[in-house]
């Protein structure tokens, strides 16, 4: 069963990836189902304290970024948040913050984001906009882990 769930998961994030690049908005159905299989597939691993405990600390770790970035976006590059970041990356943040310890969501998040950037500066040429798919990329990155890791069985995903 949990290669199902984990396929749908999978089929979830690449419709994550499409919208994200066709539209430039994705489905708030999408996230919520993401997050509720994510959530579903740890509680399989660890204990449901554990899992709120390791949410909420994750979930201060996206404040204090979205802080920096509001920051950053207004004294630096002087444009109201909502210009530079959008909504639904925003929300994708939360999404790996809920479905994740904190271990695997801080490399998770980080190589996400590293990963988004580069392929956003190959793909770049290529593409008809101007800001990066963040949520899309990052949903891409989660999708090739979760396919790699469910192949190859590299690392523990649900460690604490």
């Amino acid at each position: 069963m949990n290669v199902l769930l984990k396929t749908i998961l999978i089929l979830l994030l690449v419709a994550i990836l499409y919208q994200d690049l066709k539209e430039r908005m994705v489905y708030l159905a999408l996230f919520g189902l993401t997050t509720i299989l994510l959530v579903y597939l740890q509680l399989q691993e660890i204990t449901s304290s554990v899992v709120m405990v390791s949410s909420l600390l994750n979930i201060s770790v996206v404040a204090i970024v979205v802080l920096v970035l509001s920051i950053y976006s207004k004294l630096r590059l002087k444009k109201p948040l909502k210009e530079t970041f959008g909504l639904g990356d925003g929300l994708f943040f939360i999404v790996l913050a809920i479905g994740f310890p904190t271990a695997t969501f801080l490399v998770l998040f980080s190589f996400s984001s590293l990963f988004s950037y580069a392929l956003f500066l190959v793909l770049k040429p290529n593409l008809k906009i101007k800001t990066v798919p963040l949520a899309g990329f990052q949903a891409l990155f989660l999708a090739i882990v979760l396919v790699l890791n469910e192949s190859f069985s590299f690392v523990e995903l649900y460690t604490i």
